[in-house]
C-alpha cells in the first residue's frame, strides 16, 4: 500500500527544502520525492516511506519533522498545478504548525543533553511559577481599563 509523507523543517535547520530533496535523492529509494517551501513529501510503500522517514530525520536531528499525508503528491483535488494556484487546504495549519517547530526542537535538545526530569521536580517548578505570579486587584485593574480607554477616546 502506497503511503505519502510531510517533511517539515523547523524555521532553525541548517537544512533547505533543496538540500533536503538532494539527501532524500542520494538514499536510491524507490520513492517519489517532491520539494515544497517546507521540506518535501515522499511517497511510497509503507513500510519503506516510514522506514525512510526516520532516516531523513536523523539527517538533522530535532529540525526535521514529519507526519503522514492523506493524499498522493499529485491528486488533483490538492495539487495546485492542477486548482489553478493559490495556498491548498490544510497550507495555513502547516505554517502555523512550523512556526513553532524550532521550540519543540530546542526543547528536544535539552532532553537529548539533560535527559526527562521525573514529573514530581516538573510539578514542583509548576507550582514554584504560580505562587510567583501575583494577582492584580480589581480596582487596579479597573483603573488600568479606564485610562487606556480614556486614552483611545481623546485621540
Amino acid at each position: 500500500m502506497k503511503k505519502t509523507k510531510v517533511i517539515v523543517l523547523a524555521e532553525n535547520a541548517l537544512t533547505t527544502p533543496s538540500k533536503l530533496v538532494r539527501y532524500i535523492n542520494t538514499l536510491n529509494q524507490p520513492i517519489a520525492v517532491k520539494e515544497t517551501c517546507f521540506g518535501a513529501y515522499i511517497e511510497g510503500e509503507e513500510e519503506l516511506v516510514d522506514k525512510l522517514a526516520q532516516e531523513i530525520r536523523n539527517f538533522e536531528r530535532n529540525r526535521i519533522f514529519c507526519k503522514d499525508r492523506g493524499y498522493t503528491i499529485w491528486d488533483k483535488r490538492r495539487c495546485r498545478a492542477f486548482r489553478g494556484g493559490g495556498p491548498r487546504e490544510g497550507f495555513h495549519q502547516l505554517e502555523a504548525e512550523q512556526a513553532v517547530l524550532d521550540k519543540i526542537g530546542l526543547a528536544l535538545d535539552k532532553i537529548d543533553k539533560e535527559g526527562i526530569k521525573p514529573m514530581e521536580e516538573i510539578l514542583k517548578k509548576e507550582n514554584e511559577l504560580i505562587k510567583k505570579e501575583t494577582k492584580i486587584p480589581v480596582e487596579e485593574f479597573k483603573k488600568v481599563v479606564e485610562k487606556v480607554l480614556g486614552s483611545k477616546n481623546e485621540a
